[in-house]
């Protein structure tokens, strides 16, 4: 597939690189190594047209975007390797669970930031193959937005696109020759994909209920005009409905919630101490989270245990008692409020089902009574 259009130092660079073999079902792409440094990466062969787009990524690198190590245009096609992602894509994972609205919108905010610098650029890099399939989470715990094979950079004074092209359920009506493709059209995906991590539907199927149902319906307008109108507006409404404070739109960062466990803020992470209720800095949370605390503080060390002959235990027993259950149901409340991802990994708690959340609450609170119970006896048959 290389023609004689290459020069001899692009063909030595190409030299560099040992094929170890086809990556999936596409015969045009593989995985390779280069000989001299070891890094493994991806070749793949696009459209000649696509070139200036690769060199945009190549030329600036975005930590959203998976590099670009080499750009080589032949005869026929334009060769590029890439950055090899080890990880599985959204499709993959939405096989197999519901993505819950902090993950989702976390995952939002990372493609806004992957966008930013391609919407902004002098000649303003247009997407267009925003899905599900296209966005990997690494086993390093990033976000990375793959496959720019019909992208496009954006014309000013042009009607609507030469070619028309989208994958089906994420494409905006201009891709279907309504309008010219910009960065609205990216934006039209990103609610779509919303939805689809929320409830595993196209928003024309089911929609999404809650706080992110209006911003999943302002993405989909059919009027550009009535959508968010860069992606600066978008990630402005995810933060305020999830609740996350905004870091800035430019962050080379990348690091997707889960992986972490906790959040950004403008000042950058989230420190490990500040605890549910005074995570997001918002006084009303605040006043409720003291209530909340005095309450269960109040509660735990009033209780008066007896022993079998209905006799009140011993302070020292009594005391330590009171301590391990005031614990078990500070931890309880952590646990509810997801402090440090406790519970993102247990599917009763993140089912969509409210009654069935509800259920896993209630199972959770008698196994934490039940701990402290099992702790008291270990704890009171060694110290006492």
């Amino acid at each position: 597939m290389v023609g004689n259009y290459m020069r001899l130092d692009e063909e030595y660079c190409l030299s560099e690189y040992v094929d170890l073999g086809r990556l999936g079902d596409n015969e045009k792409v593989h995985i390779v190594r280069n000989q001299v440094n070891g890094v493994i990466g991806v070749r793949k062969y696009v459209a000649l047209d696509l070139e200036e787009i690769y060199l945009f990524l190549k030329e600036n690198p975005n930590a959203y975007i998976p590099k670009i190590y080499e750009c080589i245009q032949t005869d026929t096609n334009l060769i590029v390797i890439e950055e090899y992602l080890s990880g599985k894509n959204l499709e993959e994972m939405l096989k197999e669970k519901y993505f819950s609205e902090k993950d989702a919108a976390d995952i939002i905010i990372c493609l806004c930031n992957a966008l930013y610098p391609l919407h902004h650029a002098k000649m303003p890099v247009i997407c267009r193959d925003l899905k599900a399939e296209n966005v990997i989470l690494t086993n390093e715990g990033e976000v990375k937005l793959v496959d720019f094979d019909i992208a496009r950079i954006y014309q000013p004074g042009k009607s609507k696109d030469t070619v028309m092209m989208g994958t089906q359920g994420y494409a905006a009506p201009e891709q279907f020759g309504f309008g010219q493709t910009d960065a609205r059209t990216d934006i039209y995906a990103m609610g779509v994909l919303l939805n689809y991590m929320l409830v595993r539907e196209f928003p024309m199927e089911k929609l999404t209920e809650g706080k992110f149902r209006t911003i999943v319906l302002k993405c989909i307008k059919i009027n550009p005009e009535d959508r968010y109108q860069n992606v600066d507006e978008l990630k402005a409404d995810i933060c305020n409905a999830a609740e996350i404070p905004c870091s800035s739109m430019d962050s080379d960062k990348n690091k997707f919630y889960c992986a972490q466990s906790c959040k950004k803020d403008q000042a950058g992470e989230i420190p490990f101490y500040k605890i549910p209720g005074f995570r997001t800095g918002k006084v009303w949370k605040m006043i409720v989270a003291v209530i909340g605390y005095a309450l269960v503080t109040v509660t735990a060390w009033s209780l008066e245990v007896h022993d079998a002959n209905g006799k009140l235990l011993p302070q020292s027993k009594l005391t330590l008692e009171r301590l391990v259950v005031w614990l078990s149901q500070i931890v309880f409340i952590f646990f509810v409020c997801d402090y440090m991802g406790m519970r993102r990994n247990i599917p009763v708690v993140n089912s969509k089902n409210r009654f069935v959340r509800l259920l896993g609450y209630v199972a959770a609170e008698f196994i934490f009574l039940f701990a402290a119970a099992a702790i008291c006896a270990i704890l009171e048959a060694i110290l006492f």
